[in-house]
């Protein structure tokens, strides 16, 4: 039974990654003239890993992302900018390998410890967006020093590591809402 529970968990969060990772996140934003949408500049393959891990843990937030990482690689267009092994060589992959240990980590401790409220889960979800970025940025650093990157290090670090920490930071605060919702449905 557990089994099938992690298969349904893993089809799920795949679906929900696949999903997010094609849709543009937005923001509404006070205007003098009411509120208006900012499309944000990144997207929501992080925010849909973090809510399966939190609420199907570790091992299905891990298998979940080698899933998608699998669709990725073989040809698939579900990254943000597309899919197939040549991505490999894309500035944000090192963030899609990131997402196995910030998966498991934040299943790991979303198993340990009984969260429901959604500031314990947003710390949890910020935990693993760091791992994320800590990932992301090595793989950016490397590439550079490889001589990959025909990008200047500023831009690296602005525009390819700091704006996606911050906006995935914010993108955090919705995940741990529905994680808290969710867990008390589910009965956590």
């Amino acid at each position: 039974m557990k089994a099938l529970l992690n298969l349904v968990g893993v089809v799920m969060g795949l679906l929900l990654t696949i999903v997010a990772g094609l849709l543009q996140p937005t923001m509404a934003v006070p205007t003098p003239g009411g509120l208006s949408l900012v499309e944000l500049p990144t997207s929501g393959q992080l925010a849909a890993v973090l809510l399966t891990s939190l609420i199907c843990g570790a091992r299905v937030g891990l298998m979940t992302t080698v899933a998608y990482l699998t669709f990725g690689l073989t040809q698939f267009p579900v990254f943000h900018a597309g899919g197939g092994l040549d991505y490999v060589l894309e500035p944000g992959f090192g963030y899609l390998l990131g997402l196995m240990p910030g998966a498991w980590l934040v299943g790991r401790i979303g198993q340990r410890i009984p969260l429901r409220d959604p500031f314990s889960l947003w710390v949890v979800a910020i935990t693993g967006v760091v791992v994320v970025s800590l990932c992301g940025g090595m793989y950016l650093v490397l590439g550079a020093v490889m001589g990959q990157w025909l990008i200047p290090w500023s831009e690296l670090i602005i525009g390819h590591w700091l704006l996606p920490l911050l906006l995935q930071a914010v993108m955090a605060c919705p995940v741990a809402v529905v994680a808290a919702l969710l867990r008390r449905l589910l009965l956590y």
